[in-house]
Order: structure tokens, then C-alpha cells, then sequence
């Protein structure tokens, strides 16, 4: 009878029988608590990156010199002290996840430490919770509030470098947060301050809860799986004719395989013939040959970590005595760097052919380095997706009188060296943030002199971050050593010593990011 099934079923499981189905249910149950586990691990990983990413591009945003002016809760009402907290206002209202936005400095107490930091400017007080009343907890910090680091070692740290805290940690009387922080440097690369960036632990919950809903059924279904695996290996007759169906099945399943596989070796084939095609294709973005040979000496390298990447650079003719050059990066590399860089490739094609974007109220001239960030950032920022950005820097070259005029959107500082003094020079200016942030960011414009026999150097910062075995970057300092002893020679030269150089460093090491270099010389 049919009612009877539910009976069989379980009719027999012994004593033993039902302890060695216990143990696989306590098997799969580890399993799946090792899977949460790492799975929380990452979800905490990605808030990490996040609250730094965010920190590292609002720190990109911010003039270390209007910090220098605040001080005091009288200094609140300066216009340097509403440009920060102008800044932080609109990346916490376009982050959903950031709760808190500010910057700190070190105390300069006569018995400071290291640990003790003082508030310099904090995001406006605002109702997050919609409650209607802005409590403690969604109140700013004035200037000068002092604040003990003591518990919060990446804090600390984070006077060198952009870190992130490691764990949810009590921050009364804030909620539980983690925090991302980047230094603020000034035109010399001191540290000034540091961006903190809070998000609360009950953004980490939500995310971990999303995997709870999704591995709790799964791990209900294993379980009724291996039971009913289990009671029909202890019912014999059963067992036979179901592996006998089994095997049946599987013999079937196995010729499915065996096709899809097939299906798939020539998926595979395929993808990797449009993968080379795709690289064709992104290579072509690149410049070939180089404007005004009579008195420029140009070469250039780009190397990819994927078989696609996502460098762009370019060297063109504005008119006979101007030449404009850019170089960008898009964060990340592969597939979704290529798409990207790409677009902006599409941009830069509308500025130059169009002189700017389509709706009136916008214009690039393409002798304005300033304009034309501004113009792409507005074709960009809506377009490509939320967490990517772009650094770039766009230069024009005034063949007459042999001045530059540069704008950088979060780029590495280009490295000009000067033959007739043998120096090397950095070129350290105020930036703006990365493309892609936010919308109506300006872009600071820096002149610059070079003369006959000078050398201009834009890269990437993959080149700087190429780690060797031990995790250990190429790092800035070897870059700039190795450009002062080779700064004279000429531009392919200049880049076979960095190749080499970056080479040896790695020591057969895979490439971690894309990295790309343009040389020029001055006649």
C-alpha cells in the first residue's frame, strides 16, 4: 500500500544504522558551518576593501592645505573647513553602506603619542535613521575633539598607509563598525591627516544573512539526500535494483557528459578565439606611431596580466604647435577592465571628434586639460559600474615655448628628468578624484617647463605594485633610482632598463596588474 512507504522507508535503520547516519549528518553540518565561516570571512574581506577604496578616493579629493587652516570649533565656519565637509557630505550620501565619513590627525600635545589623534573635520550632523531626531551617535565630531587610537591599530597605521580594520569592533558610542582609512599628503608626500570611513556591522549582518538564506536549504536537502542514500544501501533488495537503475543512468548521464564536454572544448575554443580577438581589437586603441617626430621622441610599453587589461594612453596633434598625451588606468584588470577602458576610449573619440559631451551645458576644449576630466568624468560617471574608477592624466604640450599643462585625476605623478642639470623631478600637484565617483568634479591644472633633451614619464601603478616571491613590491624608490641612472638615455632605452629591471624583481612571479609606460623627449 501506499501509505506504508513512509514506514518502509525507515524500517530498516538499527540502532547502529541510525548512529552511522547521525555521524554523516554531523559531517555535512561541519561542512556547512566551514562554509559560512569562510564565507563571512569573505563578506568582511569585501566591507574591508570597500570602506578603503572609498577612503583612498576621498583622501585623492581633499587639498592637504585646507586641513592645515582647521584647528579649533572656531574654524568651522571657514571655507576651508565647508570644502572638506562639502566633499564628505556627498561620498556618504552616494555610498548606501558608508555610515560615517572624516578626517583626524595626530595630536601635538607636548605628551602625545601615536595613538592619540584629534578631529579635523567631520561630515555634517544628519538623521540616517529617519527617526526624526538626530541622536548622539549621528552627531559630527568638532575640531580639536581628541580621540584615542589605541584600540584601533590600523588607525594607527594608517598615517603610511591605506589599511582597513580586521574585524567589527565597539566604538560607543557609535554602533559597531570597520572602518577603511587612507593618508591625506601634502605636496611634499607628508601625511597631514587621515580619512576614516565607517561602515556598520549591521551592513556585514545583512550581507551574511543573504548567505544564510542560501546555504540553509542547501544543507537541508544534503541532509535528506544522505538519508535517503543511507536507507536504501540498508535495504538490499531495493538497493540492487536502484543501483542497477543507477548505472543505467549513469551510463546515460556519461554520454551527456561526453557531449557536453565536447560542447564545451569547442565553447572554450571559441571563447578563446574572441579573446584574442578582443585583444586585436584593444590594441588597436593604442597608438601606433607618434605626432611631431621633428621634435618629439616617443616610445612607449604595455603589458597585460590577463590577455585583456585595462591601460589606455594616446599622444596626439591638437595643431601644429600643440600635442596633447594622456594615460589612463581602470581599476582592476581582465575582462571587465577591458570593457571599460574601452568606453572611455569611446569618450575620448567623442571629446576629440565632437569637442564634448552631447548635452549643451558641457564642453572639452581640448586644449584645456582641466576641461576635458571634467567633461569625460561627466560621460563616465553614470556609466560605468558602481565600485569602478578610472585614473587619468591629461597633458598639452606647448611646442612654441616647450610648457606643459597637466590635470590629473587620481593618477601616479608624472617623472620628468632634466638633461642639462642631470636631476630627476616628480611632478607633485593637486589632483581630483578618480573618474567615475561622483558627478561636477574639477580637476586642478598645474604648468609645468621642460627644456630641449628632457625626458616625461606617465606609468601606471603597475608597475610600482609588481611583487616578486616574497609579496615584496617594485615599489616607488627603485622606479626613481633607476630613472636617475638611466634618465639620459633615450626613450626605448629607458624602458628596456625598467623592463629588465621589473623583471628581475619579479623573478618569475605572475604579473598581479596591468602596467603601461610612455617616454618622451624633448628635441
Amino acid at each position: 500500500m501506499k501509505g506504508d512507504k513512509p514506514f518502509r522507508f525507515f524500517s530498516g535503520l538499527t540502532r547502529r544504522r541510525w548512529t552511522g547516519l547521525a555521524l554523516m549528518w554531523t559531517a555535512v553540518a561541519i561542512l556547512f558551518v566551514i562554509l559560512y565561516m569562510t564565507a563571512r570571512r569573505a563578506v568582511i574581506a569585501e566591507i574591508r576593501h570597500h570602506a578603503m577604496g572609498v577612503a583612498i578616493a576621498v583622501a585623492a579629493g581633499i587639498d592637504a592645505a585646507d586641513l592645515e587652516q582647521v584647528h579649533t570649533p572656531d574654524d568651522m565656519g571657514k571655507e576651508a573647513f565647508l570644502r572638506v565637509q562639502r566633499l564628505l557630505d556627498r561620498v556618504s550620501k552616494q555610498n548606501p553602506d558608508v555610515r560615517y565619513i572624516y578626517t583626524m590627525r595626530r595630536s601635538t600635545e607636548p605628551d602625545a603619542v601615536v595613538t592619540d589623534y584629534v578631529f579635523v573635520v567631520d561630515e555634517s550632523p544628519r538623521d540616517r535613521d529617519g527617526d526624526g531626531v538626530i541622536s548622539e551617535d549621528e552627531l559630527g565630531e568638532e575640531p580639536g575633539a581628541p580621540y584615542d587610537a589605541t584600540t584601533w591599530p590600523q588607525l594607527v597605521e594608517a598615517w603610511h598607509r591605506p589599511t582597513a580594520d580586521t574585524r567589527i569592533q565597539p566604538d560607543p558610542p557609535y554602533p559597531d563598525l570597520i572602518s577603511g582609512y587612507a593618508p591625506i599628503k601634502n605636496d611634499l608626500g607628508q601625511t597631514v591627516a587621515v580619512v576614516g570611513v565607517d561602515i556598520t556591522a549591521d551592513t556585514v549582518h545583512g550581507k551574511l544573512l543573504a548567505v544564510q538564506v542560501a546555504i540553509v536549504p542547501v544543507s537541508l536537502i544534503i541532509i535528506f539526500l544522505i538519508t535517503l542514500v543511507v536507507s536504501l544501501y540498508y535495504q538490499q533488495r531495493e538497493a540492487f535494483e536502484e543501483i542497477k537503475r543507477l548505472s543505467e543512468a549513469l551510463a546515460s548521464r556519461n554520454d551527456m557528459l561526453r557531449a557536453s564536454n565536447k560542447q564545451l572544448a569547442e565553447h572554450n575554443s571559441r571563447m578563446e578565439r574572441d579573446l584574442k580577438l578582443a585583444q586585436t581589437v584593444q590594441l588597436g586603441f593604442l597608438p601606433t606611431a607618434f605626432p611631431r617626430q621633428d621634435r618629439l621622441v616617443i616610445d612607449r610599453f604595455y603589458l597585460t596580466s590577463d590577455m585583456l587589461g585595462g591601460d589606455l594612453f594616446d599622444v596626439f596633434s591638437l595643431d601644429h604647435d600643440h600635442v596633447a598625451m594622456y594615460m589612463a588606468d581602470v581599476s582592476g584588470h581582465g575582462v571587465s577592465a577591458a570593457l571599460i577602458s574601452g568606453l572611455l576610449k569611446m569618450a575620448v573619440s567623442s571629446v576629440k571628434e565632437k569637442g564634448g559631451f552631447a548635452r549643451g551645458h558641457l564642453h572639452a576644449d581640448l586644449f584645456q586639460p582641466d576641461r576635458v576630466l571634467y567633461t569625460l568624468n561627466e560621460m563616465l560617471v553614470k556609466e560605468i559600474p558602481e565600485y569602478e574608477f578610472i585614473t587619468m592624466i591629461y597633458a598639452v604640450l606647448d611646442l612654441s615655448d616647450n610648457s606643459f599643462r597637466i590635470a590629473n585625476a587620481g593618477h601616479p605623478y608624472p617623472i620628468a628628468y632634466s638633461l642639462r642639470r642631470k636631476e630627476l623631478e616628480l611632478w607633485k600637484f593637486p589632483n581630483g578624484p578618480a573618474l567615475g565617483f561622483m558627478e561636477g568634479q574639477d580637476f586642478p591644472v598645474k604648468e609645468m617647463t621642460v627644456e630641449e633633451g628632457d625626458r616625461l614619464i606617465f606609468y601606471t601603478d603597475g608597475l610600482t605594485e609588481a611583487m616578486n616571491e616574497a609579496a615584496e613590491e617594485f615599489g616607488d624608490e627603485r622606479l626613481l633610482a633607476l630613472l636617475r641612472e638611466h634618465g639620459a638615455e633615450t626613450p626605448t632605452a629607458i624602458i628596456d632598463a625598467v623592463r629588465a629591471a621589473v623583471d628581475l624583481h619579479r623573478n618569475g612571479e605572475a604579473v598581479s596588474d596591468d602596467f603601461s609606460m610612455l617616454v618622451t623627449e624633448i628635441r
